[in-house]
C-alpha cells in the first residue's frame, strides 16, 4: 500500500537557481555511514547543510521530514539567513491561504491540518528569535490548532506513516506544541484559549504511560517546555532511563529509542551511534538542566564532511533521517551553550522579510503525491 506524503512545491525554478543559498547538494553527496567525518566541527558547514535540505531539492518540495525541522535549527546560527527568510514567507503564505475560505479549498491534500500545526510551531520559535512577539498569522495558526485540531483529550489526531520520528504515533505533535507555546511571550501564552489548550496538552501526556525511550524523552521535552507534566520523582526517571541506554563513545543509536522496524526490513544496528538518537537526547538532557559532556563531544566529533549528522533511518531513508536528525544535534548543541544565537532588531527582521517578499514566488500549492 502506497503511503501519502505533503508536498508544497516553489513554481519558480529559475529563483532557486540564481542564489547560492538555494544550491543543492550534488548525485555524488550521499547521506550514509561511510560518508567521512570533518577534521573538526564547522558551525558553517551544518549552516550549509540545513540550508541545502530546507526543502527536498529534487522536487523543492516543503515537508515535515525537512522544511519543519528546520527554522528551529538554522534560526540558532542566523535567523535572518536568505533561506531562513524565504522559508518564513513561503510559510506564511501557505497559512494565509488556508485562512481564506475561498482559497483553502483549492488546496487538494489531506495533510492540510497536520502542514498548519507544524508551521504554527516552527513560526512561533522564529517569532522568538527575531521579533519577540507573535506574529497574527502564527497567532491564528495556534488558534487553528486549539480550537480544531486538539482533541478532547488534549491529544492530536497524527499522520501515522510508520516513518519514525515525525509520523508514527501522537506523542511528536504534542510534544512539538508544547515548544510553540513555550516559544509564545507571555501575554500570548496567557490568552484563554492558549492557556486552556496548554492545559489539555500537561493533561494529555500525565495520562500517558511511555512504553519507549523515545516516549520518555518527548515527555522530558514537553516537561521543560511547559512543565506540570511530571513530578520530581518521575523526571529523575525519566532522566535516568536515557543515561542507562548512553554508548560508552557517548552517544545513543536509534534502537535504543524504540522497536522502530524499517519498510525494507534491513535491521538496524544496535551499536551505530547515530544523529537523532545522539542529538535529540542530548537536547532533553540539556533542557532538563544536565548538560551531558560526552554526549556533546560526540555530536562535535561525527559530523560528517557535508556538514550533517548521519542518522539510520527506521523507515527506509536514511537522508531524510539526517535531515532531522542534523536539526537536533544543532538545537542540542545551543541548549548546552555550544553555540550562542545570534541578537537582531525588528528593524533588520523587516528589511529581511521585505527582501525575501520580493524575491520568493508568489505561487504555492500542495499537491497530493506517493512516497517513492
Amino acid at each position: 500500500m502506497k503511503l501519502l506524503t505533503f508536498f508544497l512545491l516553489l513554481s519558480s525554478s529559475a529563483w532557486a537557481a540564481a542564489d547560492p543559498y538555494q544550491e543543492k547538494p550534488s548525485a555524488s553527496v550521499q547521506d550514509t555511514v561511510k560518508e567521512p567525518l570533518r577534521a573538526e566541527f564547522s558551525l558553517e558547514a551544518a549552516a550549509g547543510y540545513l540550508d541545502n535540505r530546507a526543502h527536498l531539492s529534487e522536487n523543492n518540495c516543503y515537508a515535515c521530514h525537512s522544511t519543519f525541522t528546520y527554522l528551529p535549527a538554522r534560526s540558532l546560527i542566523d535567523p535572518l539567513a536568505p533561506e531562513v527568510m524565504r522559508t518564513r514567507v513561503m510559510l506564511e503564505r501557505l497559512l494565509t491561504k488556508l485562512h481564506d475560505p475561498k482559497e483553502a479549498p483549492k488546496v487538494k491534500t489531506s495533510h492540510i491540518p497536520r502542514v498548519r500545526l507544524l508551521a504554527a510551531v516552527e513560526l512561533a520559535r522564529h517569532d522568538a528569535a527575531t521579533t519577540g512577539k507573535l506574529s497574527a498569522i502564527t497567532k491564528q495558526a495556534f488558534d487553528f490548532i486549539w480550537t480544531k485540531l486538539q482533541t478532547k483529550d488534549g491529544g492530536i489526531d497524527w499522520l501515522r506513516v510508520r516513518e519514525a520520528p515525525q509520523a508514527i504515533d501522537n506523542w511528536w505533535p504534542v510534544a512539538m506544541i508544547a515548544l510553540g507555546v513555550e516559544a509564545m511571550p507571555q501575554g500570548d501564552a496567557q490568552s484563554e484559549l492558549t492557556k486552556n489548550g496548554t492545559e489539555k496538552l500537561r493533561g494529555w501526556f500525565r495520562a500517558q504511560s511511555p512504553q519507549t525511550l523515545h516516549e520518555r524523552a518527548l515527555t522530558l521535552l514537553a516537561q521543560a517546555a511547559i512543565g506540570g507534566i511530571l513530578d520530581e520523582k518521575a523526571r529523575e526517571e525519566h532522566v535516568a532511563a536515557l543515561l542507562a541506554k548512553q554508548h560508552a563513545d557517548g552517544g545513543w543509536s536509534m534502537v535504543d529509542l524504540a522497536p522502530w522496524q524499517r519498510k525494507d526490513k534491513k535491521p538496524l544496528d544496535p551499536q551505530l551511534t547515530d544523529g537523532y538518537a545522539t542529538a535529540l537526547c542530548a537536547y532533553v538532557l540539556a533542557r532538563s538542566g544536565q548538560r551531558n559532556k560526552t554526549a556533546i563531544a560526540w555530536l562535535k566529533t561525527h559530523q560528517r564532511e557535508t556538514g550533517g549528522w548521519f542518522t539510520q533511518s527506521p523507515f527506509a531513508r536514511d537522508r531524510i533521517a539526517s535531515n532531522t536528525g542534523t536539526s537536533f544535534a544543532v538545537q542540542a548543541l545551543a541548549a548546552s551553550g555550544e553555540i550562542t544565537p545570534p541578537k537582531v532588531t525588528a528593524e533588520q527582521f523587516e528589511a529581511a522579510k521585505a527582501k525575501s517578499e520580493a524575491e520568493v514566488p508568489a505561487t504555492v500549492f500542495l499537491p497530493e503525491q506517493d512516497h517513492p
